[in-house]
């Protein structure tokens, strides 16, 4: 009689698939990622927010000038502080809002700030003061750094805003 042998099952149904040490290695070699990439891309997300709230500075003084050279005054809030925070009007972005008449001829709406847990209850956020001669526009509490070297650099919140004036609002 003729022996007949049968492969060995294990051989003919080899399982596929990772093994639980290959899983965690892959698990291992993401959470080293996520660690060196997450907070390089909170600092880019914060340099990005400051880099349009000094946009937003610029525009503002822009639209600003071009409304006094037509109106040969700033738009006027009788020397009081008007916003979008809470302590300053919680005002809006539309033409009734913290820069009275800038919009829609001189900007098509008012700045906001870009992160969204701004305006805030209290004085986080956009304000302007202007006594019709002079003007002060400051983004109040949202910057993410400040230093004197800073050209938004604002003497009266040199740990808290920024802002952009004339001569004569520069103090205020």
């Amino acid at each position: 009689m003729k022996r007949v042998t049968i492969p060995h099952l294990r051989s003919s149904a080899r399982r596929s698939g990772f093994t639980i040490i290959e899983m965690l290695i892959v698990v291992t070699i993401l959470a080293m990622l996520a660690g060196i990439l997450v907070p390089i891309l909170e600092n880019e997300a914060r340099t990005a927010r400051d880099a349009k709230r000094a946009s937003d500075l610029k525009s503002v003084a822009s639209a600003l000038a071009h409304y006094k050279q037509m109106n040969s005054a700033y738009p006027d809030t009788s020397g009081a502080w008007q916003g979008d925070a809470a302590n300053y009007g919680s005002m809006g972005y539309d033409a009734a809002g913290y820069i009275p008449g800038l919009v829609p001829d001189y900007l098509p709406y008012l700045p906001k700030d870009p992160d969204p847990q701004f305006p805030n209850a209290t004085d986080g956020g956009y304000m302007y003061r202007s006594d019709g001669s002079d003007f002060k526009f400051v983004i109040n509490a949202t910057p993410t750094t400040y230093y004197v070297a800073n050209p938004f650099y604002d003497p009266q919140r040199p740990l808290s805003g920024w802002q952009v004036s004339t001569p004569g609002g520069y103090n205020w």
